[in-house]
């Protein structure tokens, strides 16, 4: 570790103890945001009260836990460390894991006892999150389903996570305030709220907006909270530093204030996936007089909020510097300039994605000073950073092992469980030599697969090396309370390990996430992909899966009462559905299907759609009621309904939809969608004699927009459409309708 980093540490754990200590004084210990946190995952029958806690300030990343059977007691080097030995008390011991769809969880009425143990970091940064993640998965979040996640990342030992809601506030106000732009010209600029992680990138501009300006307000307060929660767990989030994108016609304006801008100091940034980029600075006087404006905007609404020296910077994101830059070297060094003079400790993050980043970030940027998240770990099977984060004089940049996981936030069971395993700890051992800092996950979507979570932030804390036998062991106590004397255990083990062989263990290295379900293609007697970059391939045995399936079925009358068994069987029922649907589309029961016009296959669409339709988690009414609860008038909730459909759907407008290959990026198998969305198309296609439409014109664009004329013939009866008319609430009971949907399919 670079001895700035250390120096880092230990300057942020004398705050800490600084702050504690103030905290006494005032009355308000900086440790109650462990308490808060303990109030929230465990709020009945007093439990949160059974933990004592205590900050020890150590400047080693560490934390030490007991349990004499009336206590837990933790004591770790910062918040982090603490709500991570919380974390494995609660998992390993009390068998409570807190997942995405179970926030809360209930002690046993005797707490298990446990002799000290420590347990020491070996990375010091365990990042998390994408900018995509922020569109596919956060778009339409409210301060309560932040808390649960940012309760979520404390417990999980996450320390640096991106941070970019509320930026585009920064936007409206650099360039409201210091270039006299009116909101409708800034919204001109900025996007809607599906699509930020793209502006963020300098992908887009303008899609899916324009923001009310009640939107900036709400996401400005949003924003703050964020960061203080973050401020108060300890954490170090990244947030977007500016990489020089511009405003088209931005040299018009902005002799409003300060100086002008001549006609050659922007250019254009290009295209990306048929959108139009932001331009770009071309002049590095110009460039960094913007930044120092960016970072001012950016000091005067979350500076008091906000403390971090970590700026995530990638300009040239998918697409390499624009043709009309005149140098990018120089151009890289005014932004790492201003980025000092703005931060004198700042730390410049850096995403390696395909070819990025590219030398002139590399070369330019001081070792010590760039840290680069290696987005290919499990992908590639990395043990270094893929020979993309060398100086100029051939010496390592610090990095971050880290894996994707998930694109598009695609439904599905997916990963490669011994590559994140073996890598990582290959790599950890090499630190040293090849500079890795930390360990992170990078998903475009989040909320499922939380196996995968729970094992990639496992990781830094052993004092073992798990292996995949151990991992599934474990985790199958964490999940689901049980111990080896239980009668659950052993099937429920079974059944986790063949799915840990087999589904978890994706040989294909271009294949980008989950293999995506034919219900969600463009119809087609032809099994392919959904997604135009998908890759997908079916890998894994269906039988064994459909074995674990049966397995874990087998002992719902012990588990039925264990929300995430429940939400693991209807997730492993769909999965074993979705690879039915592929062998009634390509195998002996396929002529059959034509001559009835779906038939069979129809039917499992919808049956899929009922199944979903238990969780409220897989239900498309979950994420339309959350888009819709945001606006304060019937145009605004449209708006934002708007753009969480476009999204799932045919991302853009037609020329992104078609020529830009976006279409159903971003598919989810989920209730709602199924019905309303994939069903009607291929019904279609069946009833025109297996011939394909005009997708995006009659029936992807209609649904994007709500409107009803063109698909009405084919909708299901009972299905919603219109806007306003997908809701949240599970409907049937998850274990009676996966017993009946196995009984229909795969009883023999």
């Amino acid at each position: 570790m670079e001895e700035l980093y250390r120096k880092q540490m230990a300057r942020k754990r004398r705050i800490l103890l600084l702050l504690m200590l103030i905290g006494m004084v005032t009355g308000r210990a900086y440790a109650d945001t462990i308490g808060d946190m303990l109030g929230r995952i465990l709020p009945t029958k007093g439990d949160a009260d059974k933990f004592e806690y205590r900050i020890t300030g150590s400047e080693t990343q560490q934390f030490t836990l007991s349990c004499d059977g009336k206590k837990v007691k933790v004591s770790g080097s910062d918040p982090i460390a603490v709500a991570t030995g919380i974390n494995w008390y609660l998992q390993h011991y009390a068998g409570i894991d807190i997942s995405w769809n179970a926030t809360t969880g209930t002690l046993p009425s005797t707490l298990p006892v446990c002799a000290p143990e420590t347990h020491t970091a070996s990375v010091d940064w365990r990042y998390y999150l994408n900018f995509c993640t922020y569109s596919y998965s956060m778009s339409f979040w409210n301060w309560t389903r932040w808390q649960q996640e940012l309760d979520w990342m404390a417990l999980h030992g996450v320390n640096m996570p991106l941070a970019i809601t509320g930026m585009e506030c920064v936007w409206k106000e650099v360039l409201m305030n210091a270039y006299g732009y009116s909101l409708d010209e800034v919204n001109d600029f900025v996007c809607g709220s599906a699509y930020y992680g793209w502006f963020f990138m300098n992908n887009l501009t303008a899609w899916g907006g324009p923001q009310p300006k009640r939107w900036y307000k709400q996401q400005l307060a949003l924003g703050r909270k964020i960061f203080q929660r973050m401020k108060d767990f300890g954490m170090k989030p990244v947030i977007p530093g500016y990489v020089g994108m511009i405003p088209k016609g931005f040299e018009n304006k902005s002799s409003r204030k300060m100086s002008a801008w001549g006609k050659d100091d922007i250019v254009s940034g290009g295209i990306w996936c048929s959108f139009t980029r932001p331009y770009f600075v071309n002049n590095t006087d110009c460039l960094k007089e913007f930044a120092f404006n960016y970072y001012a905007a950016f000091d005067r609404l979350f500076g008091d909020v906000c403390s971090t020296h970590f700026y995530a910077i990638d300009p040239f994101h998918e697409g390499g510097v624009p043709s009309g830059v005149t140098s990018a070297e120089a151009s890289v060094a005014a932004m790492w300039e201003a980025l000092k003079t703005y931060d004198n400790e700042a730390v410049w993050v850096a995403q390696h994605w395909q070819n990025n980043p590219m030398p002139i970030v590399t070369h330019t940027i001081p070792r010590g000073r760039l840290i680069i998240l290696d987005l290919h770990g499990d992908q590639f099977a990395d043990t270094s950073c893929s020979g993309h984060h060398t100086t100029a004089d051939g010496e390592n940049h610090d990095w971050v092992w880290g894996q994707v996981s998930n694109f598009g936030g695609n439904v599905g069971l997916f990963g490669r469980m011994d590559r994140l395993i073996n890598c990582f700890y290959t790599a950890r051992n090499e630190k040293e030599a090849n500079r890795l800092v930390g360990i992170g996950a990078l998903p475009e979507g989040i909320e499922n697969n939380a196996m995968l979570y729970d094992l990639l932030y496992a990781l830094p804390w052993t004092t073992s090396d798990y292996t995949r036998e151990t991992w599934i062991a474990d985790y199958v106590r964490m999940r689901y309370g049980l111990s080896p004397a239980d009668t659950a255990y052993a099937p429920v083990l079974s059944a986790w390990t063949r799915l840990a062989a087999g589904i978890y263990q994706c040989p294909n290295n271009h294949q980008q996430g989950t293999t995506e379900s034919v219900f969600l293609m463009r119809p087609s007697l032809t099994v392919g992909t959904v997604s135009t970059w998908a890759n997908s391939t079916w890998y894994w045995d269906f039988d064994e899966l459909r074995t674990a399936l049966r397995e874990m079925l087998s002992v719902n009358d012990i588990l039925g009462g264990n929300d995430n068994y429940r939400y693991d069987l209807v997730d492993l029922a769909r999965q074993a559905l979705a690879d039915y649907g592929k062998e009634v589309l390509e195998g002996e029961k396929r002529e059959k299907m034509i001559r009835e016009k779906g038939g069979l296959f129809l039917e499992l669409n919808l049956d899929q759609d009922r199944l979903l339709g238990t969780r409220r988690e897989l239900r498309l009414g979950h994420w339309i009621e959350a888009a819709r609860a945001l606006g304060g008038s019937h145009v605004e909730k449209d708006l934002y309904e708007r753009n969480a459909r476009m999204l799932l759907t045919t991302w853009g407008d037609r020329l992104q939809c078609e020529k830009g290959q976006l279409h159903d990026y971003a598919n989810r198998e989920w209730n709602g969608l199924l019905s309303s969305y994939y069903y009607p198309r291929w019904k279609a296609f069946f009833e025109n004699g297996c011939v394909a439409q005009e997708w995006f014109d009659d029936f992807e664009w209609p649904f994007a927009t709500g409107q009803t004329a063109a698909i009405n013939n084919y909708l299901p009866d009972g299905a919603p459409y219109a806007y306003g008319t997908f809701k949240s609430t599970a409907s049937g009971d998850e274990i009676a309708i996966v017993k009946e949907l196995y009984d229909k399919y795969f009883a023999r």
